[in-house]
């Protein structure tokens, strides 16, 4: 690769001459390094730096194996660093080891740092079958945009697992994260990419200019909009008020069958108080698996949690339901909306189940139950999916659409086609993880979901962070992190007409990402005609 400015000249060689384990190391630091730029630090430095030295290193490599381990590696430590919170939740389970945890988030890395690998092969191909003729920006572009569509593949393959999406790294600006009601998070993700390849492109003296004045454009492109959409007052739903509970019960006190009356009544008692609102109909909501009874089969327990219900309020709880076939008894990870009569309202059984921590994989299972390793996972008796994502017509309350726990992570998949919802409700239990980034990353994808669909979000966590969000995505009110509390709020009102994205899903980032790719291309070899 050759290129005008010295000072990238100096990088290419400097990389070029380090031994096979230095590179090693370089990439896997590297990978470790850009998680930093993530919630809750957004430190985007990291971005702006490790990548350009991932695609530098992609270039000073020779051969298919070299060039995919460089991949593979900075992909390691970029999943790895990034989900190490995932081992947290062996910390607090009395009957699986804690050194599960390290192994488990080590075994997810190995499978997901594929996607950067191939992002790194696949780039190298094209700079070797295409040539860049001298300017490195036909490698950035198709860089960023294969990595753009790596994240959407790793978010719908295998189930999908789209958790820290590049887009992501904006998380700390309401006005920037706008954006996704056009393009979602992935097309925000291309762009950020993008930019984040700015400092390294004004390093060349045939890029420097208009690489500036390219990211000043997009910048204030989607700073201009996402100001512009923004209102200053937020409208609320008449005589519908909330009262999000947060108990905050530790993982290790939830489970053990001698505390679970005891934790249904502190969520009873904090479900009253003279914060309670006099008039409109109060909505009392408990996180996932707030209780452990199993309410379908118990009109008694009903009967309880609905004495701290007034006449035409409800309660909607999250909790194991169990169905019992002639031939095996079912688990279902369930919500269920309660009367004032302890009849039950609706129910909704999660759909997209967690791999490994709710069910295993049935082409792995096989091999598993054997050797009893089944036990490390799912306890021994896996959830059993329900039948989609639902929208619930409870009596007297704007449709609203059910997402339990990690289900609100996926991108254009949180409402039912053809009965759209009118506020989303998000039930979740992030205990497992302590103190960690992860609830905070998870918070920030319920945001991004808020302002993709156009519509308000009501969260319910066990430890945190619960939270009631506007349509655009802002914090109204929340309980923070291991705090017990309660959240007192009228429900915010959707946006007047559907977003773009909530219309068109991910055709718009698609459309984007194949222009820019095909362009690039062309332009590439028309290049390489002229200068032949």
């Amino acid at each position: 690769m050759t290129l005008k400015n010295i000072d990238i000249v100096k990088i290419e060689k400097a990389i070029a001459g380090l031994s096979k384990n230095k590179r090693s190391l370089l990439m896997l630091f590297m990978g470790l390094f850009s998680a930093a730029a993530f919630a809750p630090i957004y430190f985007m430095p990291a971005y702006m730096i490790a990548m350009p030295l991932f695609l530098m290193t992609i270039m000073a490599t020779r051969g298919f194996k070299q060039t995919f381990m460089a991949g593979y590696l900075f992909g390691f430590g970029h999943f790895f660093a990034g989900l190490y919170w995932i081992g947290n939740s062996f910390a607090v389970e009395a009957d699986v080891p804690d050194w599960g945890g390290p192994i488990m988030v080590a075994l997810l890395a190995v499978y997901l740092s594929i996607f950067p690998a191939l992002v790194g092969l696949v780039t190298r191909y094209l700079h070797d079958k295409f040539g860049n003729r001298g300017n490195i920006f036909h490698d950035v572009l198709n860089f960023s945009v294969l990595w753009a569509v790596s994240e959407w593949l790793r978010g719908v393959l295998f189930t999908g697992f789209p958790w820290n999406l590049t887009g992501y790294l904006w998380g700390f600006s309401d006005t920037m994260l706008q954006n996704v009601s056009i393009w979602g998070i992935y097309g925000l993700g291309l762009f950020t990419i993008i930019f984040c390849f700015v400092p390294f492109l004004m390093m060349t003296r045939q890029n420097r200019w208009w690489a500036l004045a390219g990211a000043l454009v997009m910048v204030f492109g989607l700073f201009y909009y996402g100001n512009a959409r923004l209102p200053e007052q937020i409208e609320y739903v008449d005589d519908v008020n909330l009262r999000v509970v947060q108990a905050n019960i530790k993982q290790q006190d939830k489970w053990p069958y001698e505390n679970w009356a005891k934790n249904l009544i502190t969520h009873m008692d904090l479900s009253e108080g003279e914060e309670r609102k006099t008039s409109g109909k109060d909505i009392i909501i408990w996180p996932e698996t707030a209780v452990i009874y199993s309410l379908s089969e118990e009109p008694m327990r009903r009967d309880l949690i609905s004495s701290v219900l007034d006449e035409g309020d409800m309660v909607l709880t999250g909790f194991p339901r169990r169905q019992r076939d002639p031939d095996q008894t079912r688990i279902y990870n369930s919500l269920m909306a309660i009367d004032k009569a302890g009849d039950i309202g609706g129910i909704y059984d999660k759909s997209h189940l967690v791999p490994f921590g709710e069910y295993i994989p049935s082409f792995i299972e096989a091999i598993m139950i054997p050797l009893g390793l089944n036990q490390l996972f799912t306890g021994g008796q896996g959830f059993s999916s329900g039948e989609g994502i639902k929208t619930l017509n409870l009596d007297g309350l704007p449709p609203v659409g059910i997402l339990i726990c990690y289900e609100v992570i996926f991108p254009g998949q949180v409402t039912e086609n053809g009965n759209r919802p009118d506020w989303l409700l998000n039930i979740t239990n992030d205990a497992w993880y302590g103190e960690s980034t992860g609830p905070y990353q998870h918070l920030l994808q319920t945001r991004v979901r808020a302002i993709e669909e156009g519509l308000p979000l009501v969260r319910s966590a066990s430890t945190g962070v619960s939270a009631v969000i506007d349509p655009y995505g802002r914090i109204v009110d929340q309980v923070e992190l291991n705090k017990r509390g309660v959240i007192n709020r009228a429900l915010p009102q959707k946006i007047s007409n559907e977003t773009l994205y909530s219309i068109l899903k991910q055709w718009t980032f698609t459309c984007i990402s194949v222009i820019l790719f095909i362009v690039n291309i062309v332009l590439v070899a028309r290049n390489a005609r002229v200068n032949r």
